[in-house]
Order: C-alpha cells, then sequence, then structure tokens
C-alpha cells in the first residue's frame, strides 16, 4: 500500500471521526432546542482545528514509516485514481446539495440547510477519499 493510499485511508477515519464528534454535538443541541440549531461557530472552528492537526499528525506518521514514498510525484494511476474519486465525489456532492435544498424548499428551515450542506461536503470528502481506496484496490 503506498502513501497515497494510506492517506485516504487516514483522511477517511479523521473524518469519520470528526464529523459524527460535530454532529453529535449538533443533534444533541436540536434536541435540547426542538430544532436545528443555528450556525455555532467555536464548534467549527475547533472542527477545522482538529480536522487540520490530526490530518497533519497523520501525514507524518504515515510519511516516517517510509519516507522514500512520501516524496514521490504521483505516477499517472495514482493521477487517474484522484481524478476518478474527485469526479465521482464531486457528483455526489451535487445530488446531495439538491436533496437538500429540496428539503429546504419543504421545510423552509434555514439552519437546518447550513447543517445539511456542511454535511454534504464532508460526506463528499468522505466518498472521494473512500472511492480512492475502491480504485488503489480495484487496480485503476
Amino acid at each position: 500500500m503506498g502513501f497515497q493510499e494510506k492517506m485516504a485511508w487516514a483522511m477517511m477515519l479523521i473524518l469519520i471521526v470528526t464529523g459524527v464528534a460535530y454532529y453529535g454535538v449538533i443533534f444533541q443541541a436540536a434536541g435540547a432546542l426542538g430544532q436545528f440549531p443555528p450556525p455555532i461557530l467555536p464548534l467549527m472552528i475547533g472542527y477545522v482545528v482538529l480536522l487540520v492537526i490530526a490530518s497533519i499528525v497523520a501525514s507524518i506518521l504515515i510519511a516516517v514509516t517510509k519516507p522514500s514514498e512520501a516524496s514521490t510525484a504521483l505516477d499517472e494511476r495514482e493521477k487517474v485514481i484522484q481524478f476518478k474519486g474527485e469526479a465521482w465525489s464531486g457528483r455526489a456532492m451535487g445530488f446531495l446539495i439538491l436533496c437538500a435544498l429540496l428539503d429546504f424548499g419543504v421545510n423552509g428551515d434555514g439552519n437546518r440547510l447550513f447543517h445539511l450542506v456542511f454535511a454534504t461536503m464532508i460526506i463528499s470528502q468522505i466518498a472521494e477519499y473512500g472511492l480512492q481506496i475502491f480504485f488503489y484496490r480495484r487496480g485503476v
């Protein structure tokens, strides 16, 4: 397993864990309020900071295990894999955004729309890394 695939695994896991933690707080606040809360800026900043720190730590740990892989340029296969992952996750994001807009049209809750769009961004990134792993394993 190469550096790029290891990073895809790490980023997918980091996004899942941080996303679950973030939305755990959001759903808890929604339960207390009886509706979705407005965007909580300190929580969002904490989420982003935690995501950045975790990804830096993961990349350092992965690079330390085999430094020669970490500094190599992408080969043609890896470029195709990353492009395909980005393309399919972009399609998923577009579909999920349309679903969120449809939900907003039905419910008219702007706070809910915000949280759905933020979730869509997280889900599309998870999908991108998951698809990259799939394409690495499939041998694209």
